[in-house]
């Protein structure tokens, strides 16, 4: 009896593995037949991931040549290394994805991931603003930097509302005003459109600067971002590098009656940088310069005391 449960036992798994095969082969000249008559062409794909600031000469080992179909085949796609020579990655790339010209950038414009979120401070929020490269330290900013936030608004018309009668009194125009809003403000992210000029080539030992408005996205608590959403929503948005040396100073609001007050700088008394300091570091104006550590402990940034 056990040999005959045995005997129907090892039929059965022939019989399984005969029909696998069978399926098998049949899925495969399915596959032949759809691609009958179809064009192919070749396309470079990702074969492992790839993190973004990669160097197109370090990529032999991490994407592979793949026959596809043409109408499967992304616009941008890359054919040989040539069209990416001397670039390196924007992005993080993924395995399996064709690898396409306009995941690539010039080594300088990459500043250290601008598409790479850093570390939010416990209990911060995203705001994103579309600045001009000129309001935004000339599009050199780089996540985890830090950041001021300067304010500037044209005149207002003031006006109070009666909460009883809702009667609208008006008062006298607000004056033009520019003040700083927010200090020590942690960069999340920095996007460029697709078709910015982002190059930091140098031209006269000059380095050139983008052409077009980018986002860019800050941690800040809730306070902080009505503030900062007012100000972008009905004035004008600068951003300041600030690191965490800057002095932060209880500076008055700005108006035209007091611009052309007496300021004694803050620096009046410090003596200047050290010629070879400045030589060493105007060296290699696109080499990356570490961020400052971002924690989950780091507190949100606070608003500026008026």
């Amino acid at each position: 009896m056990n040999r005959r449960k045995m005997l129907a036992g090892i039929g059965a798994l022939l019989l399984a593995i005969v029909s696998t095969a069978a399926l098998v082969k049949y899925v495969k000249g399915a596959e032949k037949r759809a691609v009958a008559g179809e064009e192919l062409t070749e396309v470079l794909v990702v074969k492992s991931n790839i993190k973004a600031g990669t160097s197109s000469a370090d990529l032999a080992q991490l994407v592979t040549a793949e026959q596809v179909q043409v109408k499967v085949k992304a616009e941008d796609a890359v054919t040989n290394f040539a069209q990416i020579d001397g670039l390196v990655t924007s992005v993080d790339l993924v395995k399996g994805e064709q690898l396409l010209t306009t995941r690539f950038v010039n080594p300088g414009s990459f500043q250290g991931a601008r598409s790479v979120s850093v570390l939010l401070p416990e209990g911060a929020n995203e705001v994103t603003f579309k600045l001009a490269p000129e309001r935004a330290v000339g599009g050199q900013l780089r996540p985890g930097d830090l950041v001021s936030v300067v304010a500037s608004f044209e005149s207002f018309d003031n006006e109070t509302v009666n909460p009883d009668t809702g009667e609208i009194k008006q008062l006298a125009k607000t004056p033009n005003t520019s003040h700083i809003l927010l200090n020590k403000v942690v960069v999340v992210r920095i996007q460029f459109p697709d078709n910015a000029n982002t190059s930091s080539k140098e031209k006269n030992g000059v380095s050139v600067a983008p052409t077009q408005d980018l986002l860019v996205t800050l941690a800040v608590d809730q306070p902080s971002l009505e503030q900062a959403v007012f100000a972008a929503e009905f004035g004008k948005v600068w951003l300041s590098y600030e690191p965490k040396s800057a002095i932060d100073s209880a500076n008055a609001q700005v108006v035209r009656g007091n611009v052309y007050d007496d300021r004694k700088s803050l620096f009046s008394d410090v003596p200047p940088p050290d010629q070879a300091v400045l030589t060493s570091a105007n060296a290699d104006p696109t080499a990356s310069v570490p961020s400052p550590p971002i924690t989950p402990s780091t507190a949100p940034p606070t608003t500026k005391k008026k």
